[in-house]
C-alpha cells in the first residue's frame, strides 16, 4: 500500500480565494480520482502556507491511471493553471511512501489533525533502521494512544522515511505528544538505538485536515 502526496506552498494573497480555489481542486480530482483524495494544511510547523492533497492506493498502476484522467480533463486543467496564482513560485512536489507498517487503528479514526516525522537512514543502517522504525511506530502508537505508522519513500532522498501519526482532535494531538515526550522508555529508544542508524536533522511537521 503506498501514501501519495502532492503540495504546494502558497504565496502572498487573499487566503479566503486561496482556500477556495484548493476546495475546488479537491471537489475536481475527486470527481475524477478511484480513490478518495484528501486536502490538509501544513500548522505550527516549518514550510508554512504548504497544502497537500494525499492519496492511500494499494499499486502504482491506481496512480498512473488517476494522473492519465487529470490531465485529459480541461476542468481539471484550467484549475491548476489558476494556481499559478496563488502559488509562492516554488516547484510543486510531489512524494510516494511505500507502508512499511500500516496501523490497523488509523481506519477506526477520523482524522482531523496529523504528525509526520521525517528522517533518514544512514548507510550501513539500512535494514536495521527499518526493523526499529517499526518499533518505534508501534511503540510510539501505544504510548499516545493515537495510530502511528512507518513509510519509506520511493521517491526524494534515498534512504528517507516517514512516520505518520493521526488524530481526532487536536485536544488528543497534544495529549499524545506529551505522553510520548514524558516516556523515558521512548527517549531512550531514540537515543540509544535510532541514532546508530539515522542521520541526524529528523523534521517534525503538524497537518490540519481541510477537506
Amino acid at each position: 500500500m503506498y501514501l501519495f502526496s502532492r503540495s504546494i506552498r502558497l504565496g502572498a494573497g487573499n487566503p479566503e480565494k486561496q482556500l477556495a480555489w484548493a476546495l475546488k481542486v479537491t471537489e475536481k480530482v475527486n470527481q475524477i480520482s478511484e480513490v478518495p483524495v484528501e486536502l490538509w494544511s501544513s500548522v505550527f510547523s516549518p514550510r508554512a502556507d504548504t497544502l497537500a492533497w494525499t492519496a492511500t492506493v494499494d499499486d502504482l498502476l491506481t496512480l498512473e491511471t488517476i494522473d492519465n484522467k487529470l490531465i485529459s480533463d480541461s476542468g481539471y486543467v484550467s484549475l491548476v493553471e489558476e494556481g499559478a496564482a496563488h502559488g509562492s513560485g516554488d516547484p510543486i512536489d510531489d512524494s510516494l511512501l511505500q507502508f512499511v507498517f500500516a496501523d490497523p487503528a488509523s481506519a477506526e479514526v477520523s482524522a482531523t489533525y496529523a504528525t509526520t516525522v521525517q528522517a533518514t537512514l544512514a548507510l550501513g543502517g539500512m535494514a536495521r533502521g527499518i526493523e526499529l522504525g517499526v518499533e518505534t511506530a508501534q511503540r510510539a502508537g501505544k504510548i499516545s494512544g493515537c495510530p502511528t505508522s512507518f513509510c519509506t519513500s520511493m521517491t526524494g532522498t534515498y534512504g528517507s522515511v516517514e512516520w505518520v501519526s493521526v488524530y481526532s482532535s487536536i485536544e488528543q494531538l497534544q495529549r499524545g505528544q506529551e505522553a510520548i515526550a514524558a516516556d523515558a522508555d521512548f527517549a531512550q529508544l531514540l537515543d540509544k538505538e535510532l541514532s546508530k542508524v539515522y542521520q541526524p536533522g529528523a523534521v517534525q511537521l503538524a497537518w490540519r485536515k481541510i477537506a
